[in-house]
């Protein structure tokens, strides 16, 4: 039973599909050209998949360019990608290289995160903004509290009830 239970253990983790932490990385800067409904790496389509190869080969460390190129091929269905590729790949690109690389196949809408600067600056920037103002805004607001409830009196004398009272009969109540 113990024999057949690791021959099925292993089994599993042989037909699993190990990616790098980089590769995973890569995978969610880029929107699945599918449907463009989700990022690269929770979609099987046909594409998607094909781009996972291509990532896949880009960041190995035994990087062909001849690899590259096939699998590009084979997805797109192009062959002037092919020159576009000798002119962008390299060995050993940057992770903001390789998204790139897709922006230019792709065009912008492929990017699922937006670039630091410009408009996508403020995108990265406005919720800690928004966070740090709203804890200074709640800080305000308790100071006030405190300060306004430390102002009210405890308990009301018999003059003031005597003072309500006459006012109250001033007006017919």
């Amino acid at each position: 039973m113990n024999k057949f239970l690791l021959i099925l253990i292993i089994s599993i983790l042989c037909g699993a599909e190990f990616k790098s932490s980089r590769q995973y990385g890569i995978e969610q800067q880029l929107h699945a050209p599918c449907c463009w409904g989700g990022v690269i790496a929770d979609h099987d389509s046909p594409l998607a998949v094909a781009i996972k190869s291509i990532i896949n080969a880009l960041i190995h460390p035994n990087f062909k360019i001849e690899n590259v190129n096939i699998t590009l091929k084979n997805a797109y269905e192009n062959d002037n990608i092919i020159d576009y590729s000798k002119s962008y790949l390299k060995n050993n690109m940057t992770d903001e290289e390789i998204v790139n690389f897709f922006v230019g196949i792709h065009g912008e809408k492929i990017r699922a995160l937006p670039e630091n600067k410009g408009l996508g600056w403020v995108a990265w920037k406005l919720p800690t903004f928004i966070l740090f103002l709203s804890i200074l805004i709640g800080l305000i607001v308790i100071r006030n509290f405190r300060k306004n409830a430390l102002k009210i009196p405890k308990k009301a004398t018999k003059y003031k009830f005597n003072d309500v009272e006459k006012v109250m009969e001033e007006m017919g109540i």
